[in-house]
């Protein structure tokens, strides 16, 4: 027995060979240890010539009470893992034991012992350098290496078999191609013609070999023959092909091996990396992003194909998720323009939501134009609850028109809905044609100077009160004039202002909530248009699969949403310290008194309070929730009122569940389509492609509120003041 090497990433072995003991270290984890890397290591360490002799490894199992001990062989790498993971209670695992057979008769040379290595070696009687001390029976020594006349034969790493097919003969020339790269092996072309792919090794007299013919009447390529075989020595160039480059299609191929099935892969320049360590082989920039590119591709098929294809995209959508909307306008060229798309699930989520509808639109970056169009609601925990998204040719009258047009079967006009956008002129009008009863609330931060008036602007228009609104905005005019008059000769303060707002639009106050969305899928606008539609509508599934996992993970206890629950929780300690009256016990009046002085009027059946932002947001403020509290301490209630009770029902975790209860399901592949024929031969022209000069532009500009990268601060080239010798000879003044 000998003791376990206990180290994560190395392994002890002591085996006996011939009578001596031997230790060997190999420093790699005992489930990546094979049969054939243990052998080797055992022929590197005894000094035998590893194609002259055959070695058989085994031990003595640790059986217990067991009468007659026998030895058990390791024939393969499930047996060699058995004895790597067998020890005892000590932690001791079996001394290996290793028989050594010759294979070849006539080598003398098949096994060198150290004793004859080293004679002649060092000083005569030195037995440390003889190797005879007992202390040095573990010390490793150098092999002996004998040269070889000949290589032995290598695979070429083509699982590739007998009458195997491949759609194509370009799929076939990649998995060539990517297995020469990885296994370092060069060849080239006998015969390569429409029906014929014939290769040979680039090294005269090597065996190696690949024939493949075309099924006749399709573009099926299959396997005849491949004899997987190599003779020849790696070292031995050719110059057939070894000036070979990657190209998009070898990089395409090898994401597909390492990245199946996924959109979302590495950035270009690990893209880089990784075709280096994989296939040892050097590609730029530009080939790793093209390969980048032909990967999605690839999946959901190219830029033309997408439109082509969107028809029967709709058709499946609209059938694995049930109620959803889709529409599509052409021109009369059958030219692609809008698209539309309303998930079923949102459609009746948004039954149980807060009424307040974003809508913003963000260029696309696939180079046929265009901006992506998101309508987005708030759930109550202020999560993105989006409703609908399209595609539009641009924010034009037209285009906006059609889309809330599409928009209004999904969500009817109602004197409840309220809108909340930018001050596009075209969407302002596309809202008032389209919904003449709903209220539309603008976000102005954007159309002034962000780093000055933006922040005071957006205080003011936040206020809840009309009282603090004019004091505020009346020191804001004298302040900004200019920002002011803007405001006065463009809008109405209704729109903007909280206080002033007719209807119910709770903490929306700008459009920056769907801008945000923008930010999500800044890399998807760069898709063509089915694998950017996919790569939506699987975020989408994402976050209702979170959300509705967040709104059922409470206890029963919990009536309201986790933000209203947390913010009550914050406020009760501020609330139990204020002094209250009580002015009506039959009224559930209160008159509250703040820590600033000042008294606030409650009125628990009415849901109001001085403050008003209990009439606003619809859940207690802290001078509610110091009522609520001397509510409780009444021991004669003339009615029942429970803390939920307060707060509207958007606010309650058993609404917010049933907005998220549904699953939105994704399309599968178009191999798996059942599409109806009137729907297959819908014809779609892809609208012509917008080329600018210049590198293209990925990242937006940021909306106001939103967080912006900081400029680097010029240093050595920042203009200074010159004064002629004197700055030469003694530098400029701090005051300059």
């Amino acid at each position: 027995m000998v003791k376990l090497d206990t180290m994560s990433e190395s392994v002890s072995i002591y085996f006996k060979c011939e009578g001596r003991m031997y230790s060997i270290m190999i420093k790699t984890k005992a489930s990546d240890i094979t049969l054939s890397m243990l052998k080797g290591r055992i022929n590197k360490k005894v000094g035998f010539v590893e194609s002259h002799v055959k070695l058989e490894l085994s031990y003595y199992p640790l059986v217990a009470e067991s009468n007659e001990r026998e030895k058990c062989t390791i024939y393969d790498d499930e047996d060699l893992d058995v004895y790597l993971t067998s020890f005892d209670t000590e932690k001791r695992r079996c001394v290996l034991i290793v028989d050594v057979t010759k294979t070849r008769d006539d080598e003398a040379n098949a096994i060198v012992p150290y004793e004859e290595k080293d004679k002649g070696k060092g000083v005569q009687g030195d037995s440390k350098t003889l190797g005879r001390e007992e202390g040095d029976e573990y010390v490793e020594q150098p092999p002996v290496v004998t040269p070889s006349q000949f290589i032995d034969p290598w695979e070429d790493g083509l699982t590739l078999r007998k009458f195997d097919e491949f759609p194509n003969k370009k799929a076939l020339q990649e998995v060539v191609d990517r297995a020469s790269f990885a296994n370092c092996f060069r060849f080239k072309i006998a015969k390569s013609d429409k029906d014929r792919y014939v290769l040979k090794c680039s090294k005269e007299g090597c065996s190696w070999g690949l024939r493949a013919t075309r099924v006749p009447h399709t573009e099926i390529f299959s396997i005849r023959r491949h004899n997987n075989m190599h003779s020849c020595s790696r070292a031995s160039k050719s110059s057939s092909n070894s000036n070979r480059r990657g190209t998009p299609e070898l990089v395409a191929s090898l994401l597909h091996n390492d990245y199946p099935g996924q959109m979302e892969t590495p950035r270009p320049k690990i893209i880089m990396e990784l075709v280096k360590t994989k296939l040892g082989l050097s590609v730029s920039y530009s080939t790793a992003l093209r390969g980048k590119v032909k990967a999605v591709s690839d999946l959901r098929g190219t830029a033309e194909e997408s439109y082509k294809m969107l028809p029967c995209y709709l058709h499946m959508l609209e059938k694995v998720n049930q109620g959803t909307r889709t529409y599509m306008h052409l021109d009369e060229n059958k030219k692609f323009m809008y698209l539309f798309i309303a998930l079923g699930v949102s459609i009746e989520g948004f039954q149980v939501m807060r009424k307040v509808i974003s809508i913003d639109a963000t260029f696309l970056k696939n180079g046929y134009g265009g901006v992506l169009v998101f309508a987005s609601a708030q759930d109550p925990n202020r999560h993105h609850y989006p409703l609908a998204f399209g595609v539009l040719d641009g924010e034009n009258d037209a285009s906006w028109n059609w889309f809330m047009e599409m928009l209004k079967p999904v969500i009817g006009d109602s004197s409840k809905i309220v809108f909340m956008t930018d001050r596009n002129a075209s969407l302002i009008k596309a809202i008032a044609n389209v919904y003449p009863q709903a209220h539309h609330g603008f976000c102005h931060a954007s159309n002034y100077n962000r780093d000055v008036v933006a922040w005071r602007f957006m205080e003011v228009s936040r206020l809840y009160t009309v009282v603090e609104f004019e004091v505020e905005y009346n020191s804001f005019k004298i302040r900004y004039p200019n920002a002011a008059k803007y405001l006065e000769d463009s809008t109405k303060v209704e729109k903007w202002a909280r206080c002033e707002f007719p209807r119910e639009r709770y903490n929306l106050d700008t459009s920056n909530g769907v801008e945000s969305l923008n930010s999500v899928f800044k890399d998807v606008r760069r898709y063509s248009l089915i694998p950017m539609l996919d790569a939506i509508i699987a975020k989408f599934s994402e976050w209702f699969n979170e959300h509705r996992k967040e709104a059922v993970s409470g206890s029963v206890a919990n009536k309201l949403v986790p933000f209203v629950e947390n913010y009550l929780h914050d406020l009760w300690g501020v609330a139990e310290k204020l002094k209250v009256t009580e002015l009506n016990t039959f009224g559930l009046q209160y008159n509250v008194i703040d820590n600033d002085g000042k008294p606030y009027l409650v009125n628990l059946v009415m849901r109001s309070c001085g403050c008003r932002f209990f009439d606003i947001q619809k859940y207690p403020c802290v001078h509610v929730l110091a009522a609520f509290i001397e509510y409780l301490k009444t021991k004669d209630k003339t009615r029942d009122i429970q803390m939920h009770e307060l707060c509207s029902r958007y606010y309650w975790t058993e609404l917010w569940a049933m907005a998220y209860y549904q699953t939105i399901f994704l399309v599968p592949d178009k191999s798996q389509w059942n599409v109806p024929a009137w729907v297959k031969d819908v014809q779609i022209i892809p609208p012509k492609r917008k080329t600018k000069g210049g590198r293209k532009r990925t990242k937006r500009f940021a909306s106001t509120g939103e967080k912006r990268s900081l400029k680097r601060k010029r240093t050595q080239n920042k203009r200074r003041r010159r004064h002629g010798l004197q700055w030469l000879l003694f530098g400029v003044s701090s005051n300059v």
